[in-house]
């Protein structure tokens, strides 16, 4: 019998738990023509949710969706050439309304079409430094030149916004966006990343080209609540049980985070034949480590020893006074400076964030390999 919880790629509507709420918050504001900004740690389940959103919001069937992930996008550039090929293929619905598209819209530009290894075509430009500003003002206005024309209305929706850190002029670039994208009517933007310092500093900050260019929109975790009815539901409709302490005791332990609520799930279905009990638990805990174990190393291993060291201080004590002379001695940390700056490197490599202030981790799992693996293991960092 197929395994009802899925992990590791984006959720189908079946597989979606809840956030009710958020997608009623983010059809407002496309309805609106608000700007959102999606703010969360990595693998809580964002990009799901702008993915299901364009089948769950209900919006009218003129609202055409264009996916752009900036993961790989290392400059401008390559922006500029990605970005164009999202909204023409969400917007053209065959080849020659495309070419179309580009004649009309981006005339100023040389267009180089090839065929992909799975047949689908694939546009670029020829765009450098030394193309004139007209040309990227062409490209930044494409959505809003097409949705008119077509009497549509455009979601653009852009993940990993904060890899526009990685341009020669990050700064230059912000304006260029927002000069054109505030003006369009006919184009709501969703962006959204996982770097939380970076973003806010980015639409919080009154001193950046994107402040107060939507609704900054910080996601939260699915409340247990959620959780519980899905997990048990899950495991009945496939003829095996979990009781609701063990289904209680998995999301606490997960900490709700989506990708090992449904990862851990998914392990305790596969240990079980009928019911869930204590020892597969157990075992299952210790699978959900050893699957990820390789990777922790490998982050583990990229640390500084005052990075390593600073991690441990959060899982022994919590973070409590952690700038504080007592934690800094019997931590070996040197100085408050030391902890501050191993906080802001940890926090640079996604592997804690600041919730409320507080240095917390991004990944449960990580706790609990350090836990197992450094501490329990008596390694020396």
């Amino acid at each position: 019998m197929k395994n009802p919880f899925i992990f590791g790629h984006l959720s189908e509507p079946k597989g979606f738990v809840n956030r009710g709420d958020d997608i009623l918050r983010l059809r407002q504001n496309i309805e609106n023509k608000i700007n959102t900004i999606l703010i969360s740690p990595r693998r809580w389940g964002k990009s799901s949710l702008v993915k299901v959103l364009e089948t769950k919001s209900g919006l009218p069937k003129n609202y055409v969706f264009c996916y752009l992930d900036m993961f790989n996008t290392n400059n401008e550039e390559d922006f500029y050439n990605q970005y164009s090929n999202a909204i023409l293929k969400s917007a053209s619905s065959k080849f020659e309304d495309m070419m179309t598209n580009v004649k009309h819209f981006l005339s100023s530009l040389k267009p180089n079409f090839s065929f992909e290894s799975e047949g689908s075509g694939k546009l670029s430009f020829d765009i450098t430094s030394e193309t004139p500003e007209s040309s990227f003002l062409d490209v930044l206005n494409l959505g809003e030149h097409i949705a008119q024309k077509k009497k549509k209305h455009l979601v653009v929706c852009i993940d990993e916004f904060q890899n526009l850190s990685r341009f020669l002029d990050p700064l230059l670039f912000q304006q260029r966006l927002r000069a054109s994208w505030q003006h369009h009517q006919h184009v709501t933007y969703i962006l959204y990343g996982s770097k939380r310092s970076m973003l806010s500093s980015i639409f919080e900050s009154q001193s950046m080209p994107f402040y107060k260019f939507g609704d900054v929109f910080y996601l939260q975790k699915i409340d247990t609540k959620h959780w519980l009815p899905f997990i048990q539901t899950s495991f009945r409709k496939t003829k095996k049980k979990i009781a609701k302490k063990f289904a209680v005791q998995l999301i606490d332990l997960m900490e709700s985070h989506t990708y090992y609520v449904q990862q851990f799930a998914h392990i305790l279905w596969n240990n079980t034949t009928e019911e869930v009990d204590v020892q597969i638990f157990k075992k299952s805990v210790s699978d959900i480590i050893g699957r990820n174990s390789l990777m922790f190393e490998n982050i583990y291993e990229g640390l500084s020893i005052y990075q390593a060291r600073v991690l441990r201080m959060l899982v022994e004590d919590g973070g409590a006074k952690y700038t504080g002379s007592a934690m800094i001695k019997k931590h070996s940390l040197v100085s408050s400076a030391n902890v501050i700056q191993a906080l802001r490197a940890l926090e640079n490599k996604e592997v804690i964030d600041r919730f409320e202030g507080a240095p917390m981790f991004v990944d449960p799992v990580l706790r609990m390999w350090i836990i197992e693996r450094i501490i329990k293991g008596n390694r020396t960092y």
